[in-house]
């Protein structure tokens, strides 16, 4: 008997009448539209974050596969302009080992190397300039913009040098330190001139460890400048001027500069610089992308 046939029943018996009416809860709805709207936006944000780095390496590939068909040369791109309190973008040994990935991939052919980056650590530069160096095949450095510090150094280690008009380079001296204590090895030996005996054992350290990290990327560079500069002296000379820390670190030093201390450097061309800057001006891509 259904809910209808009882009420009936009960209505025209001698007992108490009963009267059913249906009242609807629209809160009921409400809070659970809410919550499926709120979860809708999380799976979708959650699914972002986690096919975002897919979805770059999909269309960096178009992008780079442009400027491969322009110079008919593999493309490795070096990106860092994230600045972000705990997520800041450099030069560290990610970025080593997908180097290390796509040397692997070109197979011995010639490629362009792609830099817009700030810098980083002074061991991971290291080792990359060390693959570079022993690639087989000519490599070339290209900074449409800036390849600072670090990114200088790798500019430095590839057999030519391409720079747009405005692009700059800069100073190779090494920055060390720790929490709010951190500067160029120049500046922890000034401390401790300054200090006269009395300074602490903290910025001693940091003072022999920057001299000790001065001393070798000097050689370094003097190395790197062999097939560039043939002259020893304006050799010496221009490997001094980069690392010794005598110039503020984030000096540009822009085509007309580096010719002036000796260094050859190429002006890419506009059509060059219209291919990269898509990548560039894009915060979808971060980091390091070939082809």
């Amino acid at each position: 008997m259904d809910t209808t046939a009882i009420l009936n029943t009960l209505n025209h018996s001698d007992t108490i009448k009963v009267q059913m009416t249906a009242v609807q809860d629209w809160s009921q709805f409400w809070l659970l539209l809410i919550i499926t709207l709120f979860g809708s936006v999380f799976i979708i944000i959650y699914l972002g974050l986690m096919l975002k780095p897919q979805i770059s390496n999909i269309l960096a590939w178009f992008k780079l596969r442009k400027i491969r068909n322009l110079t008919g040369r593999h493309v490795l791109i070096i990106k860092h302009t994230s600045n972000e309190l705990f997520n800041q973008s450099m030069i560290d040994t990610g970025t080593l080992e997908n180097i290390r990935i796509a040397l692997q991939k070109f197979k011995g052919k010639p490629f362009d190397l792609i830099l817009h980056t700030p810098g980083g650590s002074i061991f991971a530069a290291q080792l990359i300039s060390k693959l570079i160096q022993k690639y087989p095949s000519a490599v070339r450095a290209i900074v449409p913009v800036y390849a600072m510090s670090g990114g200088s150094f790798l500019a430095l280690s590839c057999d030519e040098i391409l720079l747009a008009n405005t692009a700059a380079l800069g100073a190779i001296d090494p920055q060390i330190g720790y929490l709010w204590h951190y500067g160029s090895a120049k500046s922890w030996d000034e401390v401790i001139k300054k200090k006269h005996g009395k300074a602490d054992d903290g910025s001693i350290q940091m003072a022999y460890t920057g001299r000790q990290y001065a001393n070798t990327l000097h050689k370094w560079v003097s190395e790197l400048l062999l097939e560039k500069i043939p002259f020893a002296d304006k050799r010496e000379s221009a490997a001094t001027f980069l690392t010794d820390g005598n110039i503020e670190h984030g000096r540009p030093l822009m085509i007309c500069d580096l010719n002036e201390i000796g260094i050859p450097v190429i002006e890419l061309e506009d059509k060059m610089i219209t291919l990269i800057n898509p990548i560039l001006n894009s915060t979808l891509y971060e980091g390091e992308y070939w082809i």
